[in-house]
């Protein structure tokens, strides 16, 4: 009777142990995608203060890969933007394609993020710009997308901003 007891005690306890190395091995795996996810949106995040850098020096032109004037058809959509890479197309078809090709259509960051698989890309499309009393005000549409460490955790951010210039 006291091998039975023995041998029921022991089973418990190595169920018991089982249920806790997967509840560790659980919570492991969502720390790191919680890192990954963190990586990625401060990836995003620097990507699309490269392109306000872009805005500020005067730099925004159509003739940059990633650069948009008059804005994309279709932009406003948040499916347009969060569709994985997209396809690979030529320049020339970026403002018609749907969903947008981060390979082909976007600007690359000038430097990876610590941590992250790739480099972050960003686009800046022209809304609007409107002079009035000497000065002139242009607002702009920034949308960035990192992929993080794993180049799965997909953070696509925007941003508008608007700049006065005076002569």
């Amino acid at each position: 009777m006291t091998l039975l007891v023995g041998l029921v005690l022991l089973v418990m306890l190595m169920v018991v142990s089982v249920i806790g190395f997967r509840n560790t091995t659980l919570s492991t795996r969502m720390t790191g995608n919680a890192v990954d996810r963190n990586i990625s949106f401060q990836s995003a995040e620097n990507a699309g203060k490269e392109a306000l850098q872009v805005i500020e020096s005067n730099g925004f032109g159509v003739a940059h890969a990633g650069h948009y004037d008059p804005p994309l058809p279709g932009a406003g959509s948040t499916a347009f933007w969060t569709q994985g890479p997209g396809a690979t197309v030529s320049t020339s078809a970026c403002a018609s394609t749907t969903p947008f090709s981060w390979k082909s259509c976007a600007a690359s960051v000038a430097s990876k993020y610590t941590g992250n698989a790739e480099n972050a890309r960003y686009s800046i499309e022209l809304l609007s710009r409107v002079a009035s009393g000497g000065s002139t005000v242009s607002t702009y549409r920034v949308t960035s997308r990192s992929t993080g460490g794993s180049g799965d955790a997909e953070v696509v951010l925007q941003t508008i901003y608007s700049q006065t210039t005076t002569p």
